[in-house]
């Protein structure tokens, strides 16, 4: 086969037998070749052609023709990613389909005497040693540990395949199949379906590249996120009673006591979850009988909203919350309520044409390629918008496609999709699954959208990319309301591992935290401390006027949650990353997470794994301690107590004063510090920040020796101020503010 080669700033791109070769346009200490096998015999030679996309401007696109497959590759100016699609053709004269194919696989080589066992890769299940790699959904990301030098290998569209990577490593060599599961991918004769498509780039920082993967996601789907809530849910307020909407009476009363207490902080969705619905023959309340699932029908309310769902809407818009609500959207029954689910609607079993049933808790398939299911869900998901609710969680959503609850499912293995026939059978299940989602949203306009959960099937994950504006990325964590450590650190687990999404794709949600006092005081404060570092969204599920004020006090603090690029420093070194970073060109905040419940941990704080200016010194503050630390340069170790944390504000060191920490939430200045500015001349920091009305405000301050502070100002309409106090080279002044919103605030200094 002839040499054709293509080429850009990051990468080339070469044929070689049996497939392609990618390589980084300069040297790197990880994976620095990956070939492409590709399957089947080729047929003639490779191609280059000039191309366009709308998306990614002019490009060049490589052909290669081989066994009963097209495979074509293509680079871009100033993107790192090549990208592969495949075509599988039917030369025979009759239909044939596919349930699932692999359209290649991955050798990863390493540079001459490097072990590539030793490499860490980034996966759906987390971080693994190259030596002992595990499949993973959607994408796989492989590094060296100590340069993060490596490549990305993920699949950016899944509109008609579940696309997973199978990693094997044999002889030294680390190989990866790429596959795509359908379902029934129907061609007809003579003809060719594209499948999916494939990128892979290297990257100086695979976790970089995993960002740079997500905004690529978000480009191709044209995503454009909706504000982010801070939520209320009802679900595990429930005090298991039988009583998972809550009823309409304790609704009011939480609504009115979070108006008043949490409204102000960022508070803004009331979400009513399962247990509000009743079925045809009875409005009674419903047993709590969770292994069975939740009745499916979602017409009538039972008796713990008399007064019916859309005045429950009403009265919550009336309180200035997003009314929000929980119902399963393409899930039915298929036993005993044959009137409110005709069998015309539902996914076939192919050897008894009964519907397709999960007998765990999910219900029924209901088809939205058959022109009766699409009547169906068209009317289920317009009467929910026509209640009033304007935030949904979508839940049993794997049932879109015909698929089993797994759950808890992370990692492939074997099939996710189950048999079933489809109304349209030249519909993949996962074409079926996206147009339900895009009637969701067509009927269902400006609303936002949460999905619930992945974890019940990885169908559920990048399938609907572009189709939610949240999703569930963590199992049920019910037993963390009583510190159970397994389930406390769910959310960090499952959520975190998925950084690289979260304020990019969608918002991951990692499951409510608790601060109720049956949770530890020091667990309490990790959850709360790793939701609002991590910017994951915030939910909690409490009965607000019953906690201790110390306790409801927690939760403002993480009010609202912050939307600035967090990211896990030490991820391609631990299974559970200890160590997150957020910041700005003001502050750095860094979370340090012990994820051993019992036992303390030595974490080091490297500047340079930070990604922080190795020549500077800063000054860090410890939020929970609520002490100042002093000033830090080079590699610094902070060793925590079993199941502790620390949140710590860092900033490089100043001739002048400036501020170093607030006390209005746990990032401490990274969202509610507008502006900050020193005029040397006048000897006045001045600022400006958001503030609740009464919620005590304090300033944290970096003062050196030969400065001390005489005046405070603030317009006296706008708050009231307490005297200084100093620790060392550590200034405080709290502000009482008298409304909510930005207040200006100026401090004087003299020449001591």
């Amino acid at each position: 086969m002839s040499s054709v080669s293509l080429t850009n700033e990051y990468l080339q791109v070469l044929v070689c037998a049996g497939g392609l070769a990618f390589s980084p346009a300069g040297s790197q200490s990880g994976p620095d070749t990956i070939r492409l096998e590709l399957p089947g015999t080729m047929r003639g030679e490779a191609t280059i052609v000039e191309c366009a996309d709308e998306r990614r401007g002019k490009g060049r696109r490589l052909v290669l023709q081989h066994g009963d497959r097209v495979t074509t590759a293509t680079i871009h100016d100033r993107d790192p990613f090549v990208y592969l699609e495949s075509h599988v053709e039917n030369a025979s004269g009759e239909p044939v389909t596919f349930d699932q194919i692999r359209v290649a696989d991955l050798v990863f080589e390493s540079p001459e005497g490097a072990d590539a066992s030793k490499w860490s890769t980034l996966g759906s299940g987390g971080m693994k040693p190259a030596g002992t790699p595990e499949n993973s959904f959607a994408y796989y990301a492989v590094a060296d540990v100590a340069s993060r030098n490596g490549a990305v290998c993920a699949w950016l569209t899944q509109q008609r395949g579940l696309g997973t990577m199978l990693p094997v490593f044999k002889d030294g060599q680390l190989r990866v199949g790429a596959e795509l599961e359908f379902g029934n991918l129907r061609i007809q004769p003579n003809q060719a379906r594209e499948t999916d498509t494939l990128v892979i780039g290297f990257f100086s920082d695979v976790r970089l590249g995993l960002e740079r993967f997500a905004d690529t996601v978000a480009q191709n789907y044209d995503i454009h996120l909706k504000p982010k809530p801070d939520v209320f849910c009802t679900w595990y307020a429930r005090r298991h009673s039988a009583d998972g909407a809550l009823t309409e009476d304790a609704l009011a009363v939480n609504a009115a006591f979070a108006k008043k207490h949490l409204q102000p902080f960022g508070l803004n969705v009331f979400q009513i979850d399962d247990h509000w619905q009743a079925d045809s023959h009875s409005k009674s309340t419903v047993d709590e009988n969770l292994d069975k699932g939740p009745i499916k029908i979602f017409k009538e309310t039972n008796t713990n909203y008399p007064s019916g769902m859309p005045l429950a809407a009403e009265k919550l818009r009336r309180d200035g919350f997003v009314p929000g609500i929980w119902y399963m959207p393409f899930a039915g029954e298929s036993k005993g309520a044959a009137t409110d689910f005709p069998p015309e609607i539902f996914a076939k079993d192919p050897q008894t044409e009964n519907p397709v049933s999960n007998t765990r808790w999910s219900g029924a398939t209901i088809d939205s390629t058959s022109p009766d299911g699409e009547a169906f869900l068209r009317d289920r998901f317009q009467r929910i918008q026509k209640w009033g609710y304007s935030y949904i969680k979508v839940d049993g959503l794997h049932l879109g496609a015909p698929s089993h609850n797994i759950y808890v499912h992370r990692i492939p293995a074997g099939k996710s999709l189950r048999p079933a026939v489809l109304h349209n059978p030249d519909k993949t299940f996962i074409e079926g699954y996206r147009y339900g989602l895009k009637m969701l949203r067509e009927e269902t306009p400006g609303t936002f959208v949460l999905g619930c959960t992945s974890t019940q099937n990885m169908v559920s994950f990048a399938p609907i990319f572009g189709m939610v504006d949240a999703m569930r990325v963590g199992p049920d964590n019910d037993l963390a309301t009583k510190g159970d450590w397994k389930e406390l650190v769910f959310g960090a687990d499952f959520a975190g591992n998925l950084w690289f999404l979260n304020n990019r794709v969608w918002y991951n949600d990692p499951d409510p935290f608790y601060v109720r006092e049956s949770n530890p005081l020091t667990k309490a404060r990790w959850m709360a401390s790793w939701l609002a570092v991590s910017g994951a969204m915030n939910t909690t599920s409490e009965r607000y006027g019953e906690l201790p004020p110390e306790r409801l006090d927690i939760i403002k603090r993480t009010l609202p949650a912050h939307d600035f690029p967090a990211r896990p420093v030490d991820i391609l070194e631990h299974e559970k990353p200890a160590l997150w970073i957020v910041g700005n060109d003001r502050l750095h905040i860094v979370g340090l997470f012990n994820w051993d419940e019992k036992n303390p941990n030595t974490i080091a704080c490297d500047p340079a794994r930070m990604g922080l200016d190795t020549s500077k010194k800063y000054d860090v503050f410890d939020f929970w301690a609520n002490r100042y630390l002093g000033t830090v340069s080079g590699t610094w170790n902070e060793t925590l107590e079993g199941a502790g944390c620390r949140v710590l504000a860092l900033r490089e060191t100043a001739t002048h004063p400036q501020l170093l920490s607030t006390s209005r939430h746990i990032t401490q200045g990274l969202i509610d510090v507008k502006s900050e500015s020193w005029d040397p001349a006048a000897r006045i920091l001045s600022g400006t920040s958001a503030m609740v009305e009464g919620d005590p405000y304090e300033l944290r301050l970096v003062c050196p020796d030969s400065l001390s502070p005489t005046n405070i100002s603030v317009n006296e309409n706008d708050g009231t101020c307490s005297g200084f106090t100093r620790e060392g080279n550590l200034v405080r002044v709290t502000i009482t503010p008298k409304k909510t919103g930005a207040v200006d605030w100026a401090l004087t200094f003299n020449l001591k």
